[in-house]
């Protein structure tokens, strides 16, 4: 599978999750000095592992997850869509990097990526919950492509932004 879907843009390379990344996956999650949101927050080896197990069965069920960020083959984070469980018929992106990465940029280029491969495989619509206060997530969500919805759900709560992106993105292969 990794073979089959690897991405090299200008400065990252993603792969989809794998076994093999487990360990560098185990120690991002459990530091809370990343950059970037995943649904379950900071969590133990055991739910790091629970994750991985269903980021890999999301890759096998529909083609699209959770990819590993490399620059210059150091794992820097994970960034990739997984099915929203809030919202049915959409994908929520998500994106973190380790602290030493503190480069938005980065974060962008390989949440631009993740977002155009899910849109490209068939992902009509993919959403992003932010704090309205999180100025890195707006900034690299909305540099992905992504914009407010106009219409806010109820259920976001007073300080929480959604975004949204439909299919239309451009090709995650133009960005080579």
């Amino acid at each position: 599978m990794g073979c089959r879907y690897h991405i090299q843009t200008g400065h990252l390379q993603l792969d989809p999750v794998s076994w093999t990344d487990l360990e560098d996956v185990v120690r991002l999650k459990a530091s809370a000095g990343v950059t970037g949101r995943l649904a379950g927050g900071v969590c133990n080896r055991v739910l790091s592992e629970q994750d991985m197990l269903t980021d890999l069965m999301t890759w096998g069920r529909e083609g699209v997850g959770m990819f590993t960020v490399r620059q210059q083959g150091r794992f820097i984070g994970l960034a990739g869509v997984q099915p929203s469980t809030t919202a049915p018929d959409c994908h929520e992106l998500q994106f973190t990097m380790i602290a030493a990465v503190r480069d938005t940029a980065l974060s962008r280029e390989a949440t631009t990526t993740a977002l155009a491969f899910a849109h490209d495989a068939g992902v009509s619509r993919v959403i992003a919950y932010v704090r309205e206060h999180d100025i890195v997530a707006r900034q690299v969500f909305g540099g992905a492509g992504m914009s407010v919805c106009p219409d806010q759900p109820e259920r976001c709560g007073p300080d929480i932004l959604l975004y949204h992106s439909m299919r239309g993105a451009p090709s995650w292969a133009s960005l080579h």
